[in-house]
């Protein structure tokens, strides 16, 4: 057991509450939270962990959208529109695939640690993930990725998917955790989306998909035009969306399902919210959709919004603190002091509960995952904010209770 006490501690419930002063007793679960004087009488045996006089704890980060094996891009992907992107991507990936070898996911893992990321939901399309990902410290939902438009292939992509899912299920654990990604309604047919949802279900897994991401694919699922109506054009005569918006929501139906960027979607009624969230992955769509999630019109309808950096393919750093900057511009119509709080919330309460993990906030009874900073004197109602501009790396990372080792 454990006490650890801090100038002020974000607890990240729902009300955001500040304490300044206080402490907490934990071992793998916080035992209680309290000033340090009650906490060392009542727990007389427990070890004192040291902090800097001016040090702030928080639940740590949860970034519940990532792709490491783009981890090695950095002026090889092209930016500015999604169509421009996704031909880079096409004709990149198996290169950049391959200069993603276990040592730099490894180091790029790590890195987000330092900048307070505890857990992420890693999207594995290729499976060159799964060693560097089950060997590390870090908690991943490993979400095997499925995708394919062409029913003739559906014998070839179902074995090669199950390879990679079966696998991955001999590595769960408490911190490696297997699911399943439907990878967008314009790439995966029904039977293989049906395919991998099966499983899903008969493993109790989460689920995830990209969805209404960009101009293009809103324009292909609403009115069977645009950039994909000529681009699927040139592999089969007269090409079709495989759904409806309607039809590919239906297929989640009483799922926890992670729906990915959202940007274009207006129908938001149709998620349920006590089982589908929204990841808004605010710094990737401004570089591909050049349109960003309506986040007032998301609250409004009550659905689980959080945030997720996307990967190195469609981003330059996959630090949440870095996200949160990067909606606090983006975001122009909230707010700075208000939408800190919210940004805050959006990377630890909130993916927490789209995930289903006893994670997310400083209270008793939550598995023991926080970061300590280092901070400067500043008034309460600005202090979200400052953090938030000014944080970069923790002094110390906790999951589970054990401190991480950089």
């Amino acid at each position: 057991m454990h006490i650890i006490s801090a100038s002020k501690l974000f607890l990240c419930d729902e009300n955001f509450t500040i304490l300044e002063n206080f402490a907490f007793a934990f071992d793998e679960v916080i035992l209680e939270i309290n000033k340090i004087e009650i906490l060392k009488q009542k727990y007389p045996n427990a070890k004192l962990i040291e902090t800097k006089p001016n040090s702030l704890i928080l639940p740590a980060f949860i970034n519940p959208h990532t792709h490491l094996e783009f981890s090695a891009n950095a002026y090889t992907l092209h930016f500015g529109d999604f169509f421009t992107w996704l031909k880079s991507v096409i004709q990149s990936r198996q290169s950049l695939s391959k200069e993603a070898k276990e040592e730099l996911i490894d180091k790029t893992l790590t890195q987000m640690q330092k900048t307070g990321t505890a857990t992420i939901g890693e999207i594995s399309s290729f499976g060159s993930d799964l060693k560097p990902c089950v060997k590390h410290s870090m908690r991943v939902i490993f979400f095997n990725e499925i995708l394919g438009a062409n029913a003739l292939q559906n014998a070839e992509k179902k074995q090669e998917f199950l390879k990679r899912f079966e696998k991955s299920l001999e590595f769960k654990n408490e911190r490696f955790i297997p699911a399943v990604s439907i990878h967008s309604p314009y790439s995966t047919n029904l039977e293989l989306a049906e395919f991998g949802i099966s499983l899903a279900k008969k493993h109790n897994m989460l689920l995830s998909t990209h969805f209404l991401e960009s101009k293009a694919e809103n324009l292909w699922l609403r009115k069977t035009s645009g950039e994909f109506k000529q681009w699927l054009g040139n592999f089969t005569p007269n090409p079709k969306p495989l759904y409806t918006i309607d039809e590919f929501i239906t297929l989640f139906k009483d799922l926890r399902t992670l729906f990915t960027h959202c940007v274009y979607l207006k129908e938001f009624e149709l998620l349920n919210p006590n089982l589908h969230s929204i990841t808004h992955c605010a710094f990737s769509n401004r570089l591909l959709s050049q349109k960003s999630l309506r986040l007032e019109k998301v609250f409004k309808s009550g659905l689980n919004v959080h945030l997720g950096t996307d990967g190195l393919s469609s981003n330059i750093s996959l630090s949440m603190l870095d996200e949160m900057r990067a909606n606090l511009l983006i975001h122009k119509d909230f707010d700075l002091n208000v939408l800190s709080k919210k940004l805050l919330l959006m990377a630890t309460l909130y993916p927490a509960k789209a995930l289903n993990l006893n994670l997310g906030t400083l209270s008793v009874g939550k598995i023991a995952d926080f970061s300590v900073f280092e901070i400067e004197k500043c008034d309460n109602s600005q202090l979200p904010l400052q953090f938030i501009l000014n944080a970069k790396e923790v002094q110390k990372l906790f999951i589970k209770g054990q401190q991480c080792k950089f």
